[in-house]
């Protein structure tokens, strides 16, 4: 039996929607995003680097000395990182950094309870200036 140019666009277009509709289209997509996407959840903003935790955490400590953040707890290993500081109207900060390859990884940042988007920002956005 042979098969059309019509009918192998048929049948792509229907593997193309059922992987679509099924989830794993949108798994790709994600995948295909990678690092450097910036994500606003629960009071947390959450950014991939494409560089080491050790690279990540220095940039964080240094970020908090440039913000004039004092450093309260500074606790790192070569797969996650954590420092804790506090704005001088006594919200806390909360910076975790979690290694989701060698060479990548994943900061989350928050400010107070229920999180500052704006002050968030200002805090991503110096420790992207330092890496």
């Amino acid at each position: 039996m042979k098969m059309t140019f019509r009918n192998a666009l048929l049948i792509c277009a229907l593997f193309i929607s059922c992987a679509a509709t099924s989830g794993c289209f949108a798994l790709f997509v994600g995948a295909a995003a990678g690092a450097g996407g910036i994500a606003w959840v629960q009071g947390v903003l959450e950014y991939n680097f494409d560089a080491t935790v050790e690279k990540v955490h220095a940039a964080s400590t240094q970020a908090l000395k440039q913000l004039k953040l004092p450093a309260l707890t500074d606790q790192a290993d070569t797969h996650n990182a954590k420092l804790t500081s506090e704005y001088s109207d006594g919200k806390n900060v909360v910076i975790q950094i979690e290694a989701i390859t060698e060479k990548t990884a994943k900061v989350k940042i928050r400010v107070g309870v229920f999180g500052d988007r704006l002050r968030s920002d200002a805090i991503l956005s110096a420790i992207r200036k330092n890496i």
